[in-house]
Protein backbone atom coordinates (compact mmCIF):
# COMPACT_ATOMS: atom_id res chain seq x y z
CA UNK A 1 0.00 0.00 0.00
CA UNK A 2 1.59 3.37 -1.06
CA UNK A 3 -0.28 6.50 1.33
CA UNK A 4 1.34 9.56 3.14
CA UNK A 5 0.35 10.53 6.51
CA UNK A 6 0.06 14.59 6.21
CA UNK A 7 2.15 16.87 7.46
CA UNK A 8 2.23 19.22 10.34
CA UNK A 9 -0.75 16.76 12.59
CA UNK A 10 -0.96 18.21 16.10
CA UNK A 11 -2.58 15.98 19.09
CA UNK A 12 -5.64 18.03 20.39
CA UNK A 13 -5.70 17.72 24.14
CA UNK A 14 -8.88 17.52 26.13
CA UNK A 15 -8.18 21.08 28.14
CA UNK A 16 -8.68 23.01 25.01
CA UNK A 17 -12.31 22.08 24.82
CA UNK A 18 -13.73 24.38 27.21
CA UNK A 19 -17.70 24.91 28.63
CA UNK A 20 -18.74 27.90 30.58
CA UNK A 21 -22.23 28.12 32.03
CA UNK A 22 -23.67 31.69 32.37
CA UNK A 23 -25.07 31.75 36.11
CA UNK A 24 -26.64 35.35 35.91
CA UNK A 25 -29.41 33.98 33.17
CA UNK A 26 -32.16 36.19 33.90
CA UNK A 27 -29.53 39.33 33.91
CA UNK A 28 -28.85 41.36 30.54
CA UNK A 29 -25.02 40.65 30.80
CA UNK A 30 -24.04 37.30 31.23
CA UNK A 31 -21.57 35.55 33.98
CA UNK A 32 -20.15 33.05 32.86
CA UNK A 33 -18.24 30.42 35.14
CA UNK A 34 -15.93 27.47 33.73
CA UNK A 35 -17.36 24.60 33.69
CA UNK A 36 -14.69 22.04 35.07
CA UNK A 37 -13.73 22.07 38.81
CA UNK A 38 -14.22 18.54 40.16
CA UNK A 39 -15.14 16.99 37.09
CA UNK A 40 -13.21 14.31 35.75
CA UNK A 41 -15.52 13.66 32.18
CA UNK A 42 -17.97 16.27 30.09
CA UNK A 43 -18.68 15.36 26.48
CA UNK A 44 -21.59 16.09 24.82
CA UNK A 45 -24.34 13.88 23.34
CA UNK A 46 -26.05 14.43 20.25
CA UNK A 47 -28.14 11.88 20.40
CA UNK A 48 -29.42 12.22 16.46
CA UNK A 49 -32.68 12.28 15.07
CA UNK A 50 -32.72 10.05 11.99
CA UNK A 51 -35.81 9.41 9.99
CA UNK A 52 -35.85 6.56 7.61
CA UNK A 53 -38.23 5.67 5.01
CA UNK A 54 -38.03 2.89 2.37
CA UNK A 55 -39.77 3.51 -0.95
CA UNK A 56 -41.32 -0.07 -2.69
CA UNK A 57 -38.91 0.63 -5.86
CA UNK A 58 -36.28 0.35 -3.82
CA UNK A 59 -33.98 -1.73 -2.06
CA UNK A 60 -32.67 0.24 0.44
CA UNK A 61 -33.93 3.26 2.98
CA UNK A 62 -33.58 6.71 2.69
CA UNK A 63 -32.40 8.60 5.81
CA UNK A 64 -33.05 12.32 6.53
CA UNK A 65 -30.73 13.31 10.05
CA UNK A 66 -33.49 15.96 11.15
CA UNK A 67 -31.98 16.85 14.54
CA UNK A 68 -29.52 16.78 16.96
CA UNK A 69 -30.69 16.64 21.22
CA UNK A 70 -27.63 18.00 22.53
CA UNK A 71 -26.83 17.13 25.95
CA UNK A 72 -24.40 16.48 28.76
CA UNK A 73 -24.02 14.21 32.01
CA UNK A 74 -21.79 16.06 34.58
CA UNK A 75 -20.99 14.39 37.99
CA UNK A 76 -18.86 16.67 40.19
CA UNK A 77 -17.71 16.63 43.06
CA UNK A 78 -18.63 19.91 45.20
CA UNK A 79 -15.87 22.68 45.74
CA UNK A 80 -17.33 25.44 47.64
CA UNK A 81 -16.30 28.63 45.97
CA UNK A 82 -16.36 27.55 42.49
CA UNK A 83 -18.84 29.63 41.11
CA UNK A 84 -20.23 27.20 38.65
CA UNK A 85 -21.36 24.19 41.70
CA UNK A 86 -22.56 27.38 43.50
CA UNK A 87 -24.95 28.36 40.87
CA UNK A 88 -25.50 24.24 39.53
CA UNK A 89 -26.13 23.47 43.19
CA UNK A 90 -29.20 26.14 43.75
CA UNK A 91 -31.24 24.56 41.02
CA UNK A 92 -31.30 21.24 42.60
CA UNK A 93 -35.53 21.96 43.31
CA UNK A 94 -36.38 24.45 40.19
CA UNK A 95 -37.81 22.79 37.26
CA UNK A 96 -36.57 24.50 33.93
CA UNK A 97 -33.51 25.76 36.18
CA UNK A 98 -32.22 28.07 33.06
CA UNK A 99 -28.68 28.74 31.96
CA UNK A 100 -26.35 29.82 29.11
CA UNK A 101 -23.87 27.61 27.67
CA UNK A 102 -21.26 28.67 26.19
CA UNK A 103 -18.51 26.07 24.41
CA UNK A 104 -15.30 26.68 23.02
CA UNK A 105 -12.88 25.40 20.39
CA UNK A 106 -9.49 26.38 22.20
CA UNK A 107 -7.40 24.11 20.03
CA UNK A 108 -8.43 26.14 17.18
CA UNK A 109 -7.72 30.02 18.07
CA UNK A 110 -6.01 32.74 15.93
CA UNK A 111 -2.74 33.99 17.42
CA UNK A 112 -4.50 37.30 18.53
CA UNK A 113 -6.24 35.10 21.23
CA UNK A 114 -9.72 34.66 19.43
CA UNK A 115 -11.63 31.03 19.26
CA UNK A 116 -14.46 29.56 17.89
CA UNK A 117 -17.48 29.34 19.97
CA UNK A 118 -20.87 28.35 20.07
CA UNK A 119 -23.46 29.93 22.48
CA UNK A 120 -26.85 27.79 23.88
CA UNK A 121 -29.72 28.05 25.58
CA UNK A 122 -29.63 25.58 28.04
CA UNK A 123 -31.50 23.64 31.33
CA UNK A 124 -30.44 22.32 34.11
CA UNK A 125 -31.43 19.09 35.59
CA UNK A 126 -30.29 17.89 38.91
CA UNK A 127 -29.78 14.06 38.75
CA UNK A 128 -28.23 13.58 42.08
CA UNK A 129 -26.73 15.49 45.16
CA UNK A 130 -24.66 14.57 47.62
CA UNK A 131 -23.63 10.48 48.32
CA UNK A 132 -19.94 8.79 50.04
CA UNK A 133 -17.99 11.29 47.47
CA UNK A 134 -19.94 14.17 47.96
CA UNK A 135 -20.94 15.16 44.56
CA UNK A 136 -23.55 16.82 42.70
CA UNK A 137 -24.69 15.29 39.09
CA UNK A 138 -26.66 16.75 36.19
CA UNK A 139 -27.48 16.92 32.85
CA UNK A 140 -26.92 19.87 30.78
CA UNK A 141 -29.70 19.73 28.04
CA UNK A 142 -29.04 22.54 25.03
CA UNK A 143 -32.04 24.57 23.46
CA UNK A 144 -32.78 25.39 19.91
CA UNK A 145 -30.41 26.38 17.95
CA UNK A 146 -26.47 27.50 18.86
CA UNK A 147 -25.22 30.04 17.75
CA UNK A 148 -21.92 30.35 16.42
CA UNK A 149 -19.24 32.88 17.35
CA UNK A 150 -15.95 33.91 18.51
CA UNK A 151 -14.84 34.30 22.40
CA UNK A 152 -11.82 36.56 23.22
CA UNK A 153 -10.28 36.25 26.66
CA UNK A 154 -9.96 40.12 28.97
CA UNK A 155 -8.86 38.74 32.35
CA UNK A 156 -9.59 35.74 31.82
CA UNK A 157 -13.17 35.88 31.11
CA UNK A 158 -14.77 35.29 27.82
CA UNK A 159 -16.48 37.57 26.04
CA UNK A 160 -19.16 35.90 23.33
CA UNK A 161 -19.15 37.81 19.41
CA UNK A 162 -21.95 36.50 16.91
CA UNK A 163 -21.23 35.82 13.76
CA UNK A 164 -22.43 37.75 10.82
CA UNK A 165 -24.44 34.98 9.60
Amino acid sequence: MNYKIPENINKIDRDQFVTYLDTTPAEETMTFALLGVGVSDYGIEFNPQVDSEKWIVEKNARSDHSSNQKQGTVSQECYKGDPCFEFIQKGRDVLNYRTHILDIDGWNGTTAGVYPATLSDGKIVITKYMAEKAIIEYDLYYDGDAKKGTVSFTNGVPTFTPSAD
